[in-house]
């Protein structure tokens, strides 16, 4: 059809997942008025509508059903013929080996992950466990393809290695409801004091581990680590059982138990995780990953975003 723009398609599949302009557009990395646009001139040139809108609702007609439906299939065809195209080409085995830190739990990886795997079936992963500065080591003579991490300090692999933030989360505070610190709205590091703290073990991250020791020696205490663990998994089931209150990032707790509640520490920098890659990286695969890695990062912030918010209203 005349005047039919792909991008325009791609706002529409996004926008019909999501039913909310504001969404939409932080996943499309447009803005809201942008979309908006994009959308009315795709009605036009199709000569229906699509969708029904208010302040508060959006909706689908049955037009805008069926192109939903039948544009899930067409770019699930649009895939496949790139899959087979570049395999067709290459001949290559299809592998992609990323480098992070277990602890961090990262929720955006596993999702990324399958949806590569659904354009490319053979597609094999390997995972290698190590934090920001081994991976900067790692990237340039071909160990890992993507790393993700948080970068304390300036890491000097400038013109080396490639940074992007790709979620920014702000320190948190997990904690059983009966706890006497849920009914603040926000923590400061002063709070901490005599509190029996959760956290992870300094070989995860050097620097943050020390960041967060210094903080608490500044506000004039000596923070009472009662246990440093490796696995998130294991801190959030020990505040589960009331051993303690346990210190990190938001997308930490993603996994924890909904009756368990986060509360922002307003005195300690957020954290940026970043996507490390190869300066320059041309490979098809690892620029395809990246783009949908950071296009589920900006999912799972949104997430954190709405769940940290509701946490705060249900104690208002």
């Amino acid at each position: 059809m005349k005047g039919l723009d792909l991008r325009q398609l791609r706002y529409f599949s996004i926008l019909a997942r999501e039913l909310h302009f504001r969404k939409a557009a932080d996943l499309a990395f447009v803005s809201q008025p942008a979309l908006s646009q994009q959308i009315s001139k795709l009605e036009e040139t199709m000569g229906v509508v699509l969708l029904t809108r208010d302040r508060r609702n959006v909706q689908l007609t049955p037009a805008g059903i069926v192109l939903r439906d039948e544009l899930d299939k067409t770019f699930d065809q649009l895939q496949r013929a790139i899959r087979l195209t570049r395999e067709a080409a290459h001949a290559r085995e299809f592998r992609i080996s990323i480098g992070l830190v277990e602890y961090t739990n990262l929720p955006f990886v596993p999702p990324a992950l399958i949806r590569l795997q659904q354009t490319y079936p053979a597609l094999k992963v390997q995972r290698h466990e190590m934090n920001s500065a081994q991976q900067a080591e790692s990237l340039p003579r071909g160990a890992i393809d993507v790393g993700f991490g948080v970068p304390v300090s300036l890491m000097s692999t400038a013109g080396i290695v490639a940074t992007k933030p790709v979620l920014t989360m702000p320190w948190t505070l997990l904690m059983r409801t009966d706890h006497r610190l849920a009914a603040l709205r926000d923590i400061r590091v002063e709070d901490l004091a005599g509190e029996r703290l959760i956290m992870f073990e300094r070989s995860v991250n050097p620097a943050l581990y020390d960041c967060v020791t210094e903080s608490c020696q500044r506000a004039g205490f000596t923070p009472n680590f009662v246990y440093e663990t490796q696995q998130s998994q294991v801190g959030i089931s020990l505040v589960n059982q009331g051993m303690g209150v346990m210190l990190g990032a938001a997308y930490v707790f993603s996994i924890a138990p909904a009756d368990l509640v986060m509360r922002r520490m307003i005195d300690m920098q957020p954290l940026a995780l970043h996507m490390y890659t190869r300066e320059g990286e041309s490979d098809p695969l690892i620029l395809e990953y990246m783009d949908i890695a950071q296009e589920e990062a900006r999912r799972t912030q949104l997430a954190l975003d709405a769940r940290l918010s509701a946490s705060l209203e249900f104690r208002a």
